[in-house]
C-alpha cells in the first residue's frame, strides 16, 4: 500500500486551508465583516468538499482560485462592483464544476451522469452561497446581497461558470484517458 499518497493528499488539503485562512485573518483584523464572511464560506466549502471525499490535490487549486477571486473583489478590483460580482460568481462556479467533475469521474463511469450530477452540485452550491450571503447580511449588517435580482444574477453566473468548468473538466478527463 502506498503510504505517501494519503500524506501528500492531507498536506495538499492543509495547504488549501492555510491559503484561505491567511486572507480570512487579514479581513478579520481589518474588521471587514463582509470579506470575512466570504472567506468563512470558502473555508466551509473546502471542509465540506473534503468530508464528501474530494481529494486535497483537487481542493488546493480551488483554494488558490478562490484566493485570487477574493483578492480581486476586496483588494484590487479591476472593474466595477457589478461586473466584479458576476465575474467572481462565474469563476467560483467554474472552480466548483472542475472540482466536482474530478471528484465524481472516479466514482461514476457514465460521463453524462458525472456532468448532470456535477451541474446539480454547482446549482446547489450557488444557492447555498446566496443563502450564506443573506445570513451574513442579517447577522453582521453587511451588504453582500443588495436584492433579489442580484441573487438571481449571481446564481445564473455561478451556474454558467459551472457549465464551463464541467465542460473543461470533461475535456481534460477525455484527454487524460486518451494518453
Amino acid at each position: 500500500m502506498d503510504i505517501l499518497r494519503p500524506r501528500l493528499d492531507l498536506f495538499a488539503f492543509a495547504l488549501a486551508l492555510a491559503l484561505l485562512a491567511l486572507p480570512t485573518v487579514g479581513f478579520v483584523a481589518e474588521r471587514n465583516g463582509a470579506a470575512a464572511i466570504m472567506c468563512a464560506m470558502c473555508l466551509a466549502g473546502l471542509v465540506a468538499g473534503r468530508i464528501v471525499g474530494v481529494p486535497g490535490r483537487v481542493l488546493l487549486p480551488v483554494a488558490f482560485g478562490l484566493t485570487v477571486v477574493l483578492w480581486m473583489i476586496w483588494i484590487e478590483s479591476p472593474i466595477g462592483p457589478r461586473k466584479t460580482s458576476a465575474l467572481a460568481h462565474a469563476v467560483g462556479g467554474t472552480l466548483a464544476g472542475l472540482a466536482l467533475v474530478e471528484a465524481l469521474r472516479h466514482r461514476l463511469r457514465d460521463p453524462l451522469s458525472v456532468a448532470l450530477l456535477a451541474l446539480s452540485g454547482v446549482i446547489v452550491l450557488a444557492v447555498v452561497w446566496e443563502l450564506g450571503e443573506y445570513m451574513g447580511d442579517r447577522l453582521f449588517d453587511t451588504a453582500l446581497q443588495p436584492g433579489k435580482r442580484d441573487s438571481a444574477e449571481d446564481i445564473l453566473f455561478g451556474t454558467a461558470g459551472g457549465l464551463f468548468g464541467i465542460t473543461l473538466g470533461g475535456v481534460m478527463a477525455f484527454w487524460r484517458r486518451g494518453s
